[in-house]
C-alpha cells in the first residue's frame, strides 16, 4: 500500500491524530517523514492532507484501516430521534479517541445553547450523575433536546439551558461525554 494511503487510513481512524503519531504508526523516526510523503503528494501540510481527507476529496486506493485499541472504536452517528427518544441511524460512523464507554454520536441540528452549536458532534453515554459534564440529552413532550443537570442531596435535578427552569417532565436518554466541533 502507498505510504500516502496508509497516512489518509490513520486519519480516517482518528481525524485528531498528530504527524508525530504517525510517524510512530508507519514506523519512522521523525515526523518530517510524514511531511516528506505529504509534499511528495502536493499538500502543503497536515492539516490540508487532513481536511482533504475528511471531506472527501482524497481517497485512499486501499482501506484496510483498524481501529486502534485507545479509541471506542466506530460509533454510530445519529441526525434523528424517533418519538420515543430512540437514535435512527442511517450508516454514518465515526472513530474517537478516548477512554470512556461512549455509545453514539448525534449531530446536533437544535438551537444554538450556551456552548452548544448546530452541526456540533456531541459523543453520548448512559446518564451517571458522577461523570462530571453536566450536558444531558433528554426526551420531551416536543421531542428530543438538551438540559443541563445538577446532584443536590443524591437527586439529580433537570434543568433548562436558557430559562435555568427545573424540567420535572424530562426523561433523560444520555449524557455528553464530548464535543466535536468542525471548522
Amino acid at each position: 500500500m502507498r505510504v500516502i494511503d496508509r497516512i489518509a487510513n490513520l486519519i480516517l481512524e482518528d481525524p485528531l491524530i498528530t504527524a508525530n503519531r504517525i510517524a510512530r504508526q508507519l514506523g519512522y523516526a521523525e515526523e518530517k517523514t510524514v511531511y516528506y510523503w505529504l509534499h511528495k503528494s502536493h499538500y502543503t501540510g497536515l492539516k490540508s492532507f487532513k481536511k482533504a481527507v475528511l471531506h472527501g476529496q482524497f481517497l485512499p486506493q486501499s482501506t484496510e484501516a483498524s481501529e486502534a485499541g485507545q479509541l471506542y472504536g466506530r460509533l454510530p452517528i445519529t441526525d434523528e430521534w424517533t418519538p420515543e427518544g430512540q437514535p435512527v441511524f442511517q450508516g454514518d460512523t465515526m472513530a474517537v479517541p478516548s477512554g470512556a464507554p461512549a455509545e453514539l454520536i448525534w449531530r446536533y441540528s437544535g438551537p444554538p445553547l450556551i456552548s452548544i452549536l448546530p452541526q456540533d458532534l456531541l459523543v453520548l453515554t448512559k446518564v451517571d450523575p458522577n461523570v462530571k459534564s453536566p450536558w444531558l440529552v433528554v426526551r420531551t413532550a416536543d421531542g428530543v433536546e438538551l438540559r443541563t443537570m445538577s446532584v443536590h442531596a443524591g437527586n439529580m435535578v433537570i434543568i433548562h439551558p436558557l430559562t435555568l427552569e427545573r424540567d420535572t417532565r424530562s426523561q433523560p436518554l444520555y449524557q455528553i461525554l464530548q464535543l466535536i466541533r468542525h471548522y
